[in-house]
């Protein structure tokens, strides 16, 4: 079965009009860790997931990582207006990670962050390199707030 190209599967749903979620399983999920330019580790994780969703903002997307080594954690960037996006700063990164950039392209999606520490050696540089769609899944869309009110009336 060919693999989805990632670039264009990623710009495909932002683009469109379903507010829904889209996880992406990926066949790979490479990460490698280092510090002060030392290389930690390399763990190697077959079909991980993540979760891409526009932002009621129209201009940005929030993208959940749920398969990170120590925590779950999101983050948001803006959305390219050109249908090829290749280097975006992620946005509203959770603590202690920072420096965040990501990277897509045809074939793989890298996301690259520190994890910060008030001691400068002891940051952490973290690579997530996923490879290979493996399967796509429109979640349920959340109910606007505004519906919840109106129907809990009544």
């Amino acid at each position: 079965m060919p693999s989805h190209p990632i670039s264009s599967t990623l710009t495909n749903h932002l683009h469109q009009t379903s507010p829904a979620p889209l996880q992406i399983t990926f066949a790979t999920l490479a990460i490698h860790n280092s510090q002060n330019g030392q290389f930690l580790n390399h763990v190697h994780r077959p079909h991980s997931r993540i979760v891409l969703k526009k932002m009621p903002c129209q201009s940005l997307a929030e993208l959940t990582v749920p398969d990170n080594l120590v925590f779950s954690f999101s983050f948001q960037f803006r959305i390219p207006k050109t249908q090829k996006f290749h280097h975006v700063e992620m946005l509203s990164l959770p603590r202690p990670l920072d420096h965040g950039k990501l990277f897509i392209d045809e074939e793989k999606l890298v996301l690259s962050f520190r994890i910060d520490a008030p001691d400068p050696s002891l940051r952490v540089e973290v690579t997530h390199t996923y490879l290979g769609i493996c399967d796509l899944k429109e979640l349920c869309a959340p109910v606007p707030e505004k519906s919840l009110k109106l129907h809990n009336k009544g």
